[in-house]
């Protein structure tokens, strides 16, 4: 056991310095709840890329919703809004950084969702002691 939690921390320090990077994924969702499997990427994608679409009227009619996230090799950031319809695609180039569908909200750090991480695997593993 002492020598297991050494390990598993060199190995989750090691992840990022491998250019693994990983992101949220889905396609064409209603909500950010269905928008949060992570996937690896492959070596070529350096984005985290979120692109959310709407129609309507605020108030009147709502002709629809939908987000997307996706691993991507290119950076495309837009905000586009033509009064009954609207785009907004961020990209961002760290660890699940595209855990949010909207843009500009806080996003936890690499070092704070590896913290996290590891601290609740050592909970669980005093927890599950004898």
């Amino acid at each position: 056991m002492k020598v297991f939690l050494p390990l598993l921390l060199a190995a989750l320090l090691g992840v990022e310095q491998a250019h693994c990077l990983m992101c949220f994924t889905c396609q064409n969702q209603k909500s950010n709840w269905y928008c949060l499997k992570p996937t690896i990427c492959s070596d070529t994608d350096s984005y985290c890329v979120t692109t959310s679409t709407s129609a309507g009227l605020p108030g009147v009619v709502d002709l629809g919703y939908s987000l997307s996230k996706f691993c991507s090799p290119i950076c495309g950031s837009t905000n586009l809004n033509f009064g009954v319809a609207s785009m907004d695609r961020s990209c961002c180039q760290s660890f699940l950084c595209n855990i949010s569908a909207a843009d500009g909200v806080p996003r936890a750090s690499t070092p704070v969702l590896g913290l996290g991480l590891l601290l609740s695997l050592l909970a669980a593993l005093l927890w599950a002691r004898p």
